[in-house]
């Protein structure tokens, strides 16, 4: 199976679907075994920095090595370190590199000729019109496209010996306020009109006419106007707007082409031009040939309104039901409950495993150790991750404990023009996993995925920040009852918790272990090798404990070296086996830590039987008495 990894940056929060829509046709068409593999991001809508750079780290997951093409769509990234940084991953992969609309030195370049689509449309201003005068309202000044599209300007008023200056130049964006100020900006410099105004694309050219239409001008009665892409608004706008058309799915058509070429041994150029047309309308005086259908265009923005709608109050329905969930899993299960309309083959959530920190902090009920945010990726993605959430083919997958490496073999498919979507999900930079949707070209044209995404970070967020203000309380009460230095409960915590833990288990009838520690010789370990060592010890039996007592066990340090236990026995064999085991560590970690001391405890434990009607000081005395017995054997031993 072949993998080609797609990376692409939305324009603002929409997805540019003709790119995957073109290769999975071609792909299907010709029924090779090629799989696609989208790495989306968001990342050039919002001001809000951090939050850009947390989507523009999709980019980091994929090890680019693991496939065998690769197509990158650069044009709306906005941050050059960004760009620099997938180019440069991009060529170290070893694997063939196509550029979508944008020439990028030793990559494949896939997309339309822009000087010479753009030279269609100034020769027809001037030798159709007879217009030698021209404003330009253009895109970016750093943007690939839009460069071509000027050069291929100026290069023509060269030739023909046009008068221009720079001052003749608007560029800010291909956004429809781009024409407004771009229009307001020129009338106000130039003390007399154009003869046509030439925009970057469409978008423009209708903010053009508008804010032309403000000041009274009649478009293309005082001056022609034209754009460029041939979107809807190009057609069905009054006046209609002459235009360049290109088919966008043809570009990833053309990218799917360029692969099994190369695939099969063959050496294509390296730049391959989609075709383009010129659309000659209404705005620049001329008649077309055909007229658009109005009444399909209107027919499809009345269901697209009525859609989008419905879709609202989906959404508004799933913020609502997020709010009653506790966990994540029950969040990833209420989307396909809330959001029918989201049809794809499957879809998964794989989250970094600190998401669940605080929850599991809460649920030990017996650790100090604070969560530091930053533990969080900025950059990249954990080398293990958990698979939080799988739904495919209509129900839950059973996820419970499962991790995975990478991506790959988890997302491999079965069958040749499958598409796998990757989108970033983190709280604001700070990475948490992501998002994966199966057969997601269908959601993508409809624009669906990027609201909801954004909802369930949302709702994700404030889970964990409720977790966070859950576990900071129980860390606040437990700085009255636990250790400081060792997590174990300290005397107060005992005293609070023995006896009615002790009452619970009788009255349960349940055994309970009665254990009391004492570490050996830490006065000496003290005096002679520092207090450093003699912290390390009773950190290290802390440790111990910690490990192997139940999770419900009450594991106290009630002096400086004693520890007591108290936890659920079946016989006297548990308490031996809790003491061997106890042991057995700190001789471990004496060893691993070549430390110059015997590193042992002295431990005497009795078990209270539910029958008994002994109280539990009685228990302690008895295990502290065995404790005693088994701690002068040693100084015996020692001595002899």
């Amino acid at each position: 199976m072949k993998k080609i990894a797609l990376i692409m940056d939305g324009w603002k929060r929409w997805f540019t679907f003709a790119w995957p829509a073109g290769i999975l046709q071609r792909i299907r068409q010709t029924g090779e075994e090629v799989s696609l593999y989208i790495f989306n991001s968001s990342g050039g809508w919002s001001c809000d920095e951090e939050y850009n750079t947390g989507e523009y780290n999709i980019y980091r997951l994929p090890n680019l090595r693991e496939f065998d093409g690769i197509i990158l769509d650069l044009n709306n990234i906005g941050y050059p370190k960004v760009r620099e940084d997938v180019i440069r991953r991009a060529k170290e992969s070893g694997v063939p590199v196509i550029s979508i609309a944008k020439e990028i030195e030793d990559f494949y370049y896939v997309g339309i000729n822009n000087e010479k689509a753009m030279r269609v449309m100034i020769e027809h201003l001037y030798e159709k019109h007879g217009c030698k005068k021209y404003w330009f309202v253009m895109g970016p000044e750093d943007n690939y496209e839009n460069v071509k599209r000027m050069a291929a300007l100026k290069a023509f008023m060269d030739e023909k010996q046009l008068i221009y200056s720079e001052s003749d130049f608007y560029c800010e964006s291909f956004e429809y306020q781009c024409g407004v100020n771009g229009f307001e900006k020129l009338l106000e410099t130039h003390d007399a009109l154009p003869q046509a105004v030439i925009c970057a694309n469409d978008n423009i050219a209708v903010g053009v006419c508008e804010a032309a239409a403000a000041h009274g001008y009649q478009v293309p009665k005082d001056f022609c106007v034209t754009g460029f892409d041939n979107f809807d608004k190009a057609a069905c706008y009054a006046p209609r707007i002459s235009t360049i058309s290109h088919i966008r799915e043809n570009v990833g058509i053309a990218c799917a082409d360029l692969f099994l070429r190369i695939w099969k041994g063959e050496k294509p150029d390296r730049f391959y031009y989609t075709d383009t047309e010129g659309v000659f309308w209404d705005s620049c005086g001329c008649t077309a040939a055909e007229v658009p259908d109005q009444s399909a265009y209107l027919k499809g923005q009345i269901m697209y309104g009525i859609e989008t709608a419905k879709f609202e109050d989906e959404v508004f329905s799933l913020e609502y039901e997020l709010l009653k969930c506790n966990t994540v899993r029950e969040m990833m299960y209420c989307i396909p409950q809330c959001i029918p309309s989201l049809k794809c083959d499957a879809m998964y959530l794989i989250l970094d495993s600190h998401m669940d920190v605080y929850k599991e902090q809460v649920k030990l009920h017996r650790s100090l150790s604070f969560f530091d945010e930053d533990d969080f990726h900025v950059e990249g993605y954990p080398k293990c991750m958990q698979v939080k959430f799988a739904y495919k083919n209509g129900r839950m997958l059973d996820t419970d404990r499962m991790e995975i490496e990478g991506i790959f073999p988890f997302f491999e498919p079965h069958k040749g023009g499958t598409d796998f979507l990757f989108l970033p999900m983190h709280f604001r930079n700070r990475t948490v996993g992501y998002f994966v949707i199966e057969n997601a070209v269908y959601l993508m044209e409809k624009q669906y995925l990027f609201q909801v995404v954004k909802t369930l970070t949302n709702a994700m967020e404030n889970l964990h920040k409720k977790e966070k203000l859950e576990y900071m309380n129980q860390v606040l009460s437990d700085l009255s009852v636990k250790d400081s230095m060792t997590g174990l409960y300290n005397r107060m915590g005992y005293q609070k918790l023995s006896v009615s833990y002790f009452s619970i288990m009788k009255e349960k009838k349940v055994p309970v272990l009665v254990m009391f520690i004492d570490l050996d010789r830490l006065k000496y370990i003290n005096d002679t090798y520092g207090h450093e060592y003699g912290d390390f010890a009773i950190v290290s039996i802390a440790k111990a404990m910690l490990k192997y007592c139940a999770a419900d066990a009450i594991a106290a340090r009630t002096g400086g070296d004693e520890f007591i236990v108290l936890e659920g026995a079946k016989d006297e064999m548990t308490g031996r086996l809790l003491a061997q085991k106890i042991r057995a560590e700190l001789s471990e970690v004496q060893e691993k830590m070549q430390m110059p001391f015997q590193l042992s405890a002295s431990i005497g434990a009795v078990v209270a039987q539910p029958g008994e009607e002994d109280v539990l000081g009685n228990y302690i005395k008895q295990a502290e008495k065995l404790m005693y017995e088994e701690k002068a054997e040693k100084k015996v031993s020692r001595d002899n």
